[in-house]
Parts: structure tokens; sequence; C-alpha cells
């Protein structure tokens, strides 16, 4: 039961901070506020993902975390392009691993 929760969360939580973030605009005053909201829910849930080691999700849960902080929009736009950078460094070291020769058994 438990697991079904947590699956029916996660499927959910995205969707809600996006509309969250559309609606946000229409705050007015409370546009800051809505935004740091949002920036803190998604760090819940980054938080979370990265705890039962879904990666991909915390990978989108930090682009809206970025995305909602309260930074200028260069830094954000510098953040998100180092995430990605990254990634790529990331991905091509886990593509370009080393791994042993396997050894022939005739020789053996």
């Amino acid at each position: 039961m438990f697991q079904m929760v947590m699956k029916i969360t996660k499927w959910v939580s995205i969707p809600i901070l996006l509309i969250a973030a559309m609606l946000s605009c229409l705050a007015a005053s409370y546009e800051p506020l809505m935004d740091f909201v949002i920036c803190l829910g998604a760090i819940l849930f980054v938080h979370r993902a990265v705890w039962l080691r879904e990666y991909f999700w915390a990978a989108g849960l930090v682009a809206i975390v970025v995305v909602f902080s309260p930074l200028f929009l260069a830094i954000k736009i510098f953040l998100l392009m180092g995430f990605t950078c990254i990634v790529a460094l990331i991905t091509l070291f886990a593509a370009f691993r080393t791994q042993p020769l396997p050894v022939p058994t005739e020789l053996l």
C-alpha cells in the first residue's frame, strides 16, 4: 500500500509543481513567495528521489528548482548549462569506462 502511495505521489508531484508555476504570475505581490514554495517543494522531492536512487526524476526536479529559484536570470541560465555539462561528462565517463578483457578458456 505504501509503495502505491509513493508511486502516485511521484507521478503527481511534477504536474502540480508545473501548474503552480504557471499560476504564480497571477499571485501578483505573492509571486516571490509562490516561487519560493515551488522551489522548496521541488527540493524536497529531489532529496526523496536521490534517496530512492531515481536520478532521472531528481534531474528533472533540479531543473524546476533552478527555474523557480530566487536567482537572476543569467545565473539560472549558467546553472542549467553547468548541470547539462556535468550530466554529459558523467554519461561520457560511464560510456567509456574500461572493462577487463575476457580471458580465453583455451589458455587455461
